[in-house]
């Protein structure tokens, strides 16, 4: 059986991407809505925050030169999960990365919806 690790982040950067020698981090926000709310109608939008890094060297510096915080950005990643020991403590230490293979700015164009996506607008 063929499996697949692949995670696609449609969102917005929240800060400027943090370089890291070869590597750049960023950190893009992700909006869901809430279910609703039965005495005022509404439905609570989240705000979900995700640290992308991108390993690829010519990718991560495009990335730290053109990217900004606020812009509309298309990626898809992997996640990777691991564990090291903590070198003061002793304690294991847990972590998740979400790793692009491909991080590219979406057009101006881009806008707000209500969460669905329709290739027609």
């Amino acid at each position: 059986m063929r499996t697949t690790n692949l995670l696609i982040l449609r969102g917005y950067v929240g800060n400027a991407p943090k370089q890291f020698g070869k590597v750049t981090k960023v950190s893009v926000a992700t909006r869901r809505l809430g279910p609703l709310d039965k005495v005022s109608g509404k439905r609570e939008e989240h705000t979900d925050w995700v640290e992308v890094t991108i390993l690829n060297e010519k990718t991560a510096e495009w990335v730290a030169q053109n990217v900004k915080s606020g812009d509309p950005i298309y990626a898809e990643c992997r996640v990777r999960s691991g564990s090291y020991t903590d070198k003061n403590t002793g304690e294991m230490v847990y972590s998740t990365d979400v790793i692009a293979s491909l991080f590219d700015l979406l057009g101006t164009s881009a806008k707000e919806d209500d969460g669905r996506y329709d290739d027609r607008d």
